[in-house]
């Protein structure tokens, strides 16, 4: 005898996913699940185009991160952000120097993030004076993000503010022709809390 057994689906719903408080708490998209909770950790990437209705950051991306679920809706925390790779290559030409550097920082709020960062010098310089550039960006980049809240620091991504800030700064130094936040991501000690 062919028995055949079925099984139950549980039908699935719709859920809208809200940015965080730094975004307004406004819908960033929707999506179908017949488990909530499968939902949680799930990362989302959106253009910053999308989420300021301004084309000045067209080179940005922003990712969340769901953390919980309520009801219907999927609310969010900050993952990270990262400029596209077309508009770093486009940044860094021929005959120009790429400063990097990289830090593991934490937020006044106690928050831990990586922040990468890129300046861009016109023509060769001595190593000296790319090292004392690079030790500048370091030190004003801790001050910046040790004195702020991830909410506060991520505004002044967005604004330019430190960006502006730094390169005015290292213009004294040696004319720096360009330099941007390019990467951050929250450590994963903060996405779980």
């Amino acid at each position: 005898m062919n028995c055949l057994v079925t099984k139950k689906t549980k039908a699935k719903e719709w859920f809208t996913i809200i940015a965080p408080k730094i975004f307004d708490e406004r819908e960033i998209g929707r999506t179908m699940t017949s488990d909530p909770k499968s939902m949680i950790g799930r990362k989302l990437i959106l253009s910053m185009m999308e989420l300021t209705d301004s084309f000045d950051k067209f080179y940005m991306k922003i990712s969340f991160r769901i953390i919980k679920i309520e009801g219907n809706k999927a609310y969010t925390i900050f993952d990270g952000s990262e400029c596209l790779r077309d508009y770093i290559s486009r940044m860094v030409l021929r005959r120009s120097r790429r400063i990097d550097t990289i830090q593991d920082l934490k937020t006044k709020d106690g928050l831990t993030m990586r922040v990468k960062c890129l300046a861009i010098i016109s023509k060769r310089i001595k190593s000296n004076i790319q090292l004392k550039i690079r030790n500048q960006i370091k030190e004003k980049i801790k001050k910046e993000v040790e004195s702020l809240t991830l909410e506060e620091f991520v505004n002044k991504i967005i604004s330019d503010e430190i960006k502006k800030k730094i390169l005015r700064e290292e213009r004294r130094i040696y004319p720096v022709r360009n330099f941007e936040i390019r990467k951050t991501e929250m450590s994963t000690q903060a996405k779980t809390e």
